[in-house]
């Protein structure tokens, strides 16, 4: 319940009209506004929610807040109205004072790979043992960071929030909202370059996170990332270091590689040493439950909990998800996006998985890397020259020049699905090994969906 003195007070508003004193929720949607519930009509590139501002009341007969510079279009609208310079902010601030409200342990994490993975793996260990609040799938930036904790019910011990961003300032706005007492950056690599524009951009914009978590707080480095911790020298909070391949006090090891059902692991937790079995693959993936079962650790959770949420662990649709297809040959669906770094992994990964035929890749675009697009992509033209995949398959704009590189022998450029799918299914084989990976603007789903 808010009261409109509190809203006024949390948006730092003008009161425009008041006619109802108190508000079940807030809402910025006007298609799915409940009774007694405040709109807030947010706006972008391509819409404009004040122009559903009257839909909204008479389907709440709540009130709204509204830009001042759209008065004019809550003039003939009833309900009560406050008048903010901008709706985005008003929404982020209404999130942070319901924060300021709440108690419990928050913890935020971010970086360029890994992140959502890293988050579900942990609120699923958390859920064994205690509540929870979280921002589901992907919801990670200024919006939908913001509708989380203010659709938050009861009291959770924990909070976790996963931050994204794509232009400088917005992990600032974000860990000003959600106030963490624990934070953790993955690793810093090449992604959001139209906005970041470079390496350096994107470690600045993540570091933001560190800086803003309470003083006394912890923040988890990545030890075997280069950028992260040669760049923080906050002496505010307790740096908690973890690796696979460097020295640091959480650290992971493989006991054995069970090939396409994962790997049995050591993890090492400062003294405390103990086993786990994951069905998750790939070395990035270590890296995710690492990550993951540290922060479990710190905030108390036991051992056999964590082991436990580890091999309960599935991998999200999209997300390096193998599929048996009808005809017998495996595919990988990784089509959730694509940047350098994770289509490495990916690549790595599926040179290494067991196959009894062929291993084919097909490969879409990388999206948002700005002037580096073509750099990028040639990169990758180098790096599966190098490498043991037998079949590569092209489709997109930008990977042309990834052809370029890579020429004709092993690999082929497709204009359009439809011609690729005809191909591969013509030629994929009982024991083949099919990686499928893009960003997701190029809906490389499509192309899984026809081949299992």
């Amino acid at each position: 319940m808010w009261h409109v003195d509190e809203l006024i007070k949390a948006v730092n508003g003008t009161p425009f009209r008041i006619e109802r004193d108190t508000f079940a929720s807030i809402s910025t949607d006007s298609r799915t506004i409940g009774a007694e519930e405040l709109f807030i009509p947010l706006t972008g590139n391509n819409f404009d929610g004040h122009l559903y501002i009257e839909k909204a009341y008479m389907q709440s007969h709540g009130g709204t807040i509204c830009e001042k510079k759209r008065a004019d279009m809550c003039a003939n609208t009833g309900g009560t109205t406050i008048l903010v310079d901008d709706t985005t902010r008003a929404l982020l601030d209404l999130a942070r004072w319901k924060r300021a409200q709440m108690s419990g342990t928050c913890i935020a994490l971010t970086g360029s790979n890994g992140k959502t993975t890293t988050k579900e793996i942990l609120v699923s260990m958390i859920q064994r043992v205690s509540s929870v609040a979280y921002n589901e799938k992907n919801y990670n930036n200024l919006i939908g960071v913001s509708k989380s904790i203010l659709s938050i019910s009861g009291k959770p011990a924990f909070f976790v929030f996963e931050l994204g961003t794509n232009s400088p300032g917005e992990i600032k706005a974000l860990s000003r909202t959600a106030q963490p007492d624990i934070s953790l950056i993955t690793n810093i690599n090449p992604s959001h370059l139209e906005g970041l524009f470079d390496l350096e951009g994107i470690l600045q914009e993540k570091l933001d996170l560190f800086y803003h978590t309470k003083e006394g707080g912890k923040v988890f480095i990545n030890a075997d990332d280069p950028c992260i911790a040669p760049a923080y020298k906050d002496l505010t909070h307790s740096v908690c270091l973890y690796a696979l391949t460097s020295e640091a006090p959480f650290s992971l090891s493989i006991i054995r590689d069970l090939g396409w059902q994962g790997f049995e692991i050591a993890l090492t937790f400062q003294r405390d040493r103990f086993q786990a079995r994951t069905h998750l693959l790939g070395i990035h993936n270590l890296y995710n439950i690492l990550a993951a079962s540290a922060l479990a650790w710190t905030i108390g959770i036991d051992k056999k909990e964590i082991a436990e949420g580890i091999a309960a662990f599935r991998p999200f649709d999209m997300r390096f998800t193998p599929i048996e297809s009808r005809k017998g040959y495996m595919v990988i669906d990784d089509a959730y996006n694509a940047n350098p770094a994770s289509m490495e992994w990916a690549l790595r990964t599926l040179e290494v998985l067991p196959c009894q035929g062929k291993r084919i890749a097909i490969i879409g675009d990388m999206k948002e890397l700005g002037d580096k697009t073509a750099h990028y992509h040639r990169e990758l033209g180098r790096f599966l020259k190098k490498g043991t995949i037998s079949m590569i398959l092209l489709i997109g704009d930008s990977v042309k020049e990834t052809f370029k590189e890579l020429g004709a022998e092993r690999s082929l450029f497709f204009e359009d699905k439809g011609r690729l799918i005809d191909y591969v299914a013509s030629r994929a084989d009982k024991g083949d090994v099919i990686l499928v990976k893009g960003s997701r603007a190029s809906k490389m789903e499509e192309i899984v969906e026809a081949l299992i």
